[in-house]
């Protein structure tokens, strides 16, 4: 029996126009007033997370989110990190010197800012950082203290250029860090320990439920980590091919709310999984 459902946003949650749904605010009320736990595991920062925390009425006791592709669980009544794994200034200087000979730029995220050295950044750092509901800062990676936290960094630029980096991506990165491309124009980078899977993993062990009695639903490569661990997987429709492979169930898209049909089915099937 399914007792805690861990959701994606972009691409999942909400609509390409980042709105929620009527459906998908009425599923994930009827799923609380079932006794389920419901919780937002998102590349976002908890400040980008959270109007749609309060819209759907998910910051009270025992409410947590995961932020920034597991680098961080949140509290959300008390808005604070319960758990966090990130990455320091000197692994930011390192992966951008990766990224000489290339027309990309890397910035870096915490839970207050969102950093570049760039003092033109591009549209594309631009675009993420309203997403992220938190402001882009200009600022020298070496003025940094050593002891600085991220929770990500970003690599971005035009689609044909992110590709051509994948497509040559030094050892060092794939190696000693976790880079997963969560959009064309994007390479989001993480702490080696980091992911979706080990931060709901946690979080199943803080709430007292298993593995398999958790639900997981996404649309993107970042997503896997978290569909691969939990006993009951669901893939949007409008999900990149990977994340269908490992899906045991393909809901609607995100335009069509999806994740309200997913969660109106698992309550009609008693909150057992469904094929």
């Amino acid at each position: 029996m399914i007792k805690l459902i861990t959701i994606d946003v972009d691409g999942t949650l909400v609509t390409p126009l980042k709105r929620l749904t009527k459906k998908n605010k009425a599923a994930i009320k009827r799923a609380k007033d079932h006794g389920l736990t419901l919780t937002l595991v998102s590349g976002r920062p908890f400040k980008g997370l959270y109007p749609l925390l309060e819209e759907l009425d998910l910051t009270g006791f025992n409410s947590y989110s995961v932020c920034q592709n597991g680098s961080y669980i949140f509290d959300n009544k008390e808005q604070k990190p319960i758990e966090s794994i990130g990455q320091g200034p000197s692994e930011l200087i390192a992966v951008d010197k990766m990224l000489d000979g290339y027309r990309l730029e890397l910035a870096a995220m915490d839970d207050f800012g969102f950093y570049t050295r760039h003092k033109n950044p591009s549209i594309f750092s631009k675009i993420d950082a309203q997403i992220s509901n938190i402001d882009l800062t200009v600022v020298a990676y070496e003025d940094w203290p050593a002891d600085k936290v991220f929770g990500r960094f970003l690599i971005l630029g035009r689609p044909s250029e992110i590709k051509r980096f994948i497509r040559n991506m030094p050892d060092d990165l794939k190696n000693s860090y976790y880079p997963v491309q969560t959009s064309p124009f994007m390479i989001e980078v993480m702490n080696k320990s980091a992911n979706k899977g080990v931060a709901i993993e946690k979080l199943a062990d803080r709430l007292g439920v298993s593995i398999d009695e958790i639900m997981a639903i996404g649309n993107e490569k970042n997503d896997i980590p978290m569909l691969a661990r939990a006993g009951f997987s669901v893939a949007m429709a409008n999900a990149v091919s990977e994340v269908k492979d490992e899906a045991d169930f393909i809901t609607k898209s995100n335009l069509r709310s999806g994740v309200g049909h997913a969660i109106d089915r698992l309550i009609d099937n008693k909150l057992l999984p469904y094929k």
